[in-house]
């Protein structure tokens, strides 16, 4: 392999149409190389080269790529690369596995029910602000034992950190000062959370955390960095996938009719739906010393930003890329990420998608986009998603 270095003029990810036209956005990258040059690093568009990225900890960095998220303290986990990952992957791991959060269905369904009930009596509603930016937030309520009425604040909390982020980088880089300001009552009222819960027994899984001993046990930093973890990263990303399914069904109504017809497809269905729009698909890493990535030399801190829903729409192996289809069988994609940073939430993103979308469906089989509505993708941001949908019940 020859090292070489780029002489195209570098790209600017805040400059693609991405706000209407994702999927415009998506293809510019995919034709525009390889590996990209971008104005604050590089970007791997293609799976073999974001394979090698991120299963590659000891020269791609995560803790030094989220050092700027905009944390008081440092992400767990992560914020953190192997040795000390690994500690924390073995104990979060049995939290959130298919075994650990088949018990939670019912409750976490009848809370779909509630949502969605009111939006088909009233026949209209924005997706985002009434069902998929509130849903997500309840269930990190319900897994932490915290009431479902501080819902609202979670979200005022969630939404001004991260206005606080950056497409480019999936981080901070100018923190507002309303922004740092939640910053911090966020973390008092954590602290306090965990300070309160310390020794005590509980069925949440923070009280079984911090009742845990020896090496498994966290130190209150940790356990904060945990819940700030799932707060940054993890309700908005299946707000915002959720969003981005229910946008393509509604622009799709024959695909939509395949999931009201046989909802046994609808694992599937999130497969392929997740293919096309990752939950986070900017996932960025820092070289911790001079390497070659695909014939390019990269000195020690670059950062090299993986495009997940590029790498899922790369032609080999898969016809037709842009195209849903929930007859792809075998679908195997990037979403959640490789490597020893794969999404330790996934098991629990997939059970909230179907709940809500088995549910939805059974209740409201034909909507559409309302008239004069055009949603749009929140950018430049970290996270992408849109900024609202509104539906309108009935064909």
């Amino acid at each position: 392999m020859t090292a070489e270095t780029t002489a195209a003029t570098p790209l600017a990810l805040n400059d693609l149409p991405m706000p209407e036209h994702r999927d415009t956005a998506w293809r510019i990258l995919h034709d525009h190389g390889r590996l990209i040059e971008l104005d604050n690093g590089f970007a791997a568009t293609r799976p073999d080269i974001v394979e090698a990225v991120l299963k590659n900890p000891e020269i791609f960095s995560s803790k030094e790529a989220f050092d700027s998220l905009g944390s008081p303290i440092p992400l767990v986990p992560i914020a953190f690369d192997p040795p000390e990952q690994t500690r924390y992957r073995r104990i979060l791991q049995p939290f959130f596995s298919p075994r650990a959060i088949r018990p939670l269905e019912p409750e976490l369904r009848r809370q779909v029910i509630e949502l969605i009930e009111p939006i088909a009596e009233r026949g209209a509603c924005d997706f985002i602000a009434d069902l998929s930016g509130k849903f997500p937030i309840q269930v990190f309520l319900t897994l932490f034992g915290l009431p479902l009425g501080m819902r609202d604040q979670f979200i005022v909390w969630k939404d001004a950190i991260l206005e606080m982020s950056d497409a480019s980088s999936a981080g901070v880089q100018e923190a507002s000062q309303d922004g740092m300001r939640k910053a911090g009552e966020l973390f008092l009222y954590l602290s306090d959370l965990v300070r309160e819960r310390r020794g005590v027994a509980g069925q949440d899984i923070l009280s079984q955390l911090l009742t845990a001993e020896g090496e498994d046990a966290l130190t209150d930093n940790e356990a904060i960095g945990l819940c700030f973890l799932f707060i940054l990263a993890g309700l908005d990303t299946v707000m915002d996938a959720l969003g981005f399914g229910m946008e393509r069904l509604a622009r799709n109504p024959d695909r939509r009719q395949e999931i009201v017809d046989n909802p046994s497809i609808i694992p599937a269905a999130i497969e392929e739906l997740v293919r096309l729009d990752p939950p986070a698909p900017f996932v960025p890493r820092v070289t911790t010393r001079e390497t070659v990535l695909d014939g390019h030399l990269l000195p020690k801190g670059t950062r090299v930003t993986n495009l997940l829903a590029v790498a899922n729409r790369d032609e080999d192996g898969r016809p037709e890329p842009y195209e849903i289809n929930f007859q792809r069988g075998d679908n195997p994609h990037v979403s959640f990420g490789i490597g020893v940073h794969r999404c330790l939430g996934s098991h629990l993103a997939r059970l909230e998608m179907r709940i809500v979308y088995e549910e939805w469906h059974r209740r409201i089989p034909d909507y559409r986009i309302a008239d004069g509505s055009t949603p749009r993708v929140k950018w430049p941001r970290g996270t992408i998603g849109l900024k609202s949908l509104d539906l309108v019940i009935g064909k």
